[in-house]
């Protein structure tokens, strides 16, 4: 079956969020007392969450989930001041979503990144044509791995899940995609672990750059009629 609608995670797959990410975290570290987190350690754990990397923040000293909870929402705060300050696209994806409409494939974003968030950040980039959707954690009544954020991008795209690719660049996308019976690939230019590790994963396809992101969408793309 076709492709019809390409679905990208944000942080670590669609664009390199990390610096603005880490720009908040430590602002919120450091307000606790603890010290920062290097860029490469956030990178590392961004897609797991602000939650977590609070946590890796605090090591052995974690606060209580009350707590976290607190912080996470002091470090969305600070976050939103300037969320795409530092952030980029990965190079060639804009250029690899203008070519989606020729194509005959229209594109979002599905990300647990809240939509306060993801909207501007998403909107910074200029991307042409914007994407069809933006769906957030806290857009819909669940987030991944629950696989009804990834349905309700296929329900406003008229799409069946099929018909649709995943990309991301953590399990719990390739998780999420499978629970929602769509194709998913892992980005592994973006934050991805090591491919020895992502094939333990089992995704339909595994995207070292974006050329082979590319090639993989053009096997599976009908060229519009």
């Amino acid at each position: 079956m076709a492709l019809r609608l390409v679905l990208f995670d944000l942080d670590g797959t669609l664009a390199d969020t990390a610096p603005d990410i880490a720009r908040a975290t430590n602002v919120v570290l450091a307000e606790a007392g603890r010290p920062p987190l290097p860029l490469a350690r956030i990178r590392s754990i961004v897609s797991s969450g602000a939650r977590a990397l609070l946590r890796a923040g605090f090591e052995n000293d974690t606060p209580s989930e009350a707590e976290i909870d607190g912080l996470a929402q002091r470090l969305f705060d600070v976050y939103a001041e300037r969320p795409a300050a530092a952030t980029t696209v990965f190079p060639g994806l804009a250029e690899l979503i203008a070519e989606l409409p020729g194509l005959g494939a229209g594109w979002g974003v599905v990300t647990n990144k809240p939509e306060r968030l993801a909207g501007p950040i998403v909107a910074a980039f200029k991307l042409a044509p914007p994407p069809g959707c933006i769906i957030g954690g806290d857009t819909l009544a669940a987030r991944k791995p629950d696989p009804l954020p990834l349905l309700e991008a296929c329900r406003r795209a008229d799409v069946a899940p099929a018909e649709a690719l995943y990309v991301g660049d953590a399990e719990i996308d390739v998780r999420t995609a499978r629970a929602a019976g769509m194709p998913v690939a892992v980005a592994g230019f973006g934050y991805a672990p090591a491919a020895q590790t992502v094939r333990t994963w089992q995704p339909d396809v595994i995207a070292d750059s974006v050329d082979a992101l590319r090639t993989a969408l053009l096997e599976r793309l009908a060229p519009a009629a």
